[in-house]
């Protein structure tokens, strides 16, 4: 990646989704540092709206750096030039594809941006490692964000999306490859004490694909208690799929509802929403296995 490209840019903002997560936040936090030492004016940073942080995001966060982004206003947003890490899809950010000048992502390409590096790394933080850590110095504070960023994303080595390859580049990290030390340490299961339906939109997403637009949230739990509440609301809401992870039995259960029809996928391991789940929606939706 020719960073020198980007000079005549500057200031760049570098932004990750909304419902940030410690993936997205490491991201934009990572890819500004290289920038900056590129010599390149940037800046992290957040919309005033739709950007909150969850409990267990935030604890991550709080573990591994200083959280200080600069927030822009929407209505101002076409003022800047942006770079976007961790989604290529522009309904999760700006909503636009105005001055967005490039992209380092490990999604699925949605073709809104033409200046992007993909990947199917696990992690984007662990991803932007893997491209300049030839060429940039990575403080050791650097490293142990990038791999928080890793555990969260890779659910501690327990996603579908994790690979033995992801695991030896995070290595290189030099925090070890005991996930499971950092499983019990860290994590923490959706908070449920007020019901199913207050957490309906736990870690929510919206997507656009060639002009079709679903969203989706992500429930973690230790059995299945409340799932079918689960499965009964999200058959009220159209265009919409939900995922139930169960790490008590390594199971996870996703309900879809597309054109007022619930479609039900299950998986006998924690399936990931970003390659194995949303590869499987989308091929739902291209077969047409839907009523017009």
């Amino acid at each position: 990646m020719n960073l020198i490209e980007y000079k005549k840019f500057e200031p760049i903002y570098v932004i990750g989704h909304e419902h940030s997560d410690v993936d997205s936040i490491v991201s934009s936090k990572i890819m500004c540092d290289i920038f900056n030492d590129s010599g390149i004016k940037s800046y992290y940073a957040i919309l005033d709206s739709d950007y909150e942080i969850d409990d267990y995001n935030k604890s991550l966060i709080d573990e591994c750096m200083n959280y200080n982004p600069v927030v822009i206003k929407r209505k101002d947003i076409n003022k800047y030039n942006w770079f976007l890490v961790d989604h290529n899809d522009v309904s999760q950010s700006l909503k636009t594809s105005t001055n967005v000048i490039g992209c380092i992502d490990h999604h699925i390409n949605s073709n809104q941006i033409k200046n992007v590096m993909l990947s199917d790394v696990c992690a984007n933080a662990l991803f932007i490692y893997d491209i300049f850590k030839s060429e940039y110095d990575f403080s050791n504070e650097q490293k142990y964000q990038i791999f928080i960023a890793f555990l969260c994303d890779s659910t501690y080595g327990k996603s579908s999306k994790y690979r033995l390859e992801d695991g030896k580049l995070a290595d290189k990290l030099g925090f070890g490859h005991d996930y499971e030390k950092y499983f019990k340490k860290f994590f923490k299961t959706t908070d449920l004490s007020k019901g199913v339906k207050e957490a309906l939109y736990t870690s929510y997403k919206k997507y656009v694909f060639d002009k079709i637009e679903f969203e989706s949230s992500s429930i973690s739990s230790y059995g299945t208690k409340g799932l079918n509440e689960y499965k009964s609301l999200i058959s009220n809401i159209n265009s919409f799929f939900g995922i139930w992870k169960d790490y008590k039995s390594n199971k996870t259960y996703v309900f879809f509802n597309y054109k007022n029809k619930l479609k039900e996928f299950n998986y006998n391991f924690i399936a990931s929403r970003a390659t194995t789940i949303l590869n499987d929606v989308l091929k739902y939706i291209k077969e047409g296995d839907i009523d017009e």
